[in-house]
């Protein structure tokens, strides 16, 4: 577990002052919670950190005061050729779930917040909102 929350730090040391290789914008027009962390509201740049691992995606506010690392479980969807960002809404509450760079077939599903977890065990079913990426 040391281990694992070194690696994370590290990786989110390097993305605070990374460059991108390849960004495209997101606009997410709602507050959002990813990994317990409350987002705010705006656009976003997404892309990989030029050096960074592979599967490693990057959201950064247009202001650079928010970056967010991704690095969830691997997804594929055949015919998945441009960014997005999938969402779990309960009431107003939006929960980052998905997140799929743009040219691949590969995206990232993000662990289930234990907020989330408690909507669910509530009986709660949960919306699916999507952000697709600016051309």
């Amino acid at each position: 577990m040391k281990k694992h929350l070194l690696r994370l730090s590290i990786i989110a040391a390097l993305a605070a002052s990374a460059s991108f290789a390849e960004t495209y914008n997101l606009n997410v027009p709602f507050d959002f919670v990813a990994w317990n962390r409350t987002m705010p509201a705006g656009v976003y740049l997404m892309g990989q950190a030029a050096g960074a691992a592979p599967g490693v995606v990057i959201m950064r506010s247009l202001d650079k005061k928010t970056t967010f690392v991704v690095m969830g479980s691997s997804a594929t969807s055949e015919g998945n050729r441009q960014g997005k960002l999938v969402f779990h809404r309960y009431g107003n509450r939006y929960f980052l779930a998905e997140v799929w760079t743009r040219g691949s077939d590969g995206g990232h599903r993000l662990l289930v917040t234990p907020e989330e977890r408690e909507l669910k065990a509530q009986g709660k079913v949960p919306q699916t909102e999507t952000t697709i990426a600016a051309r």
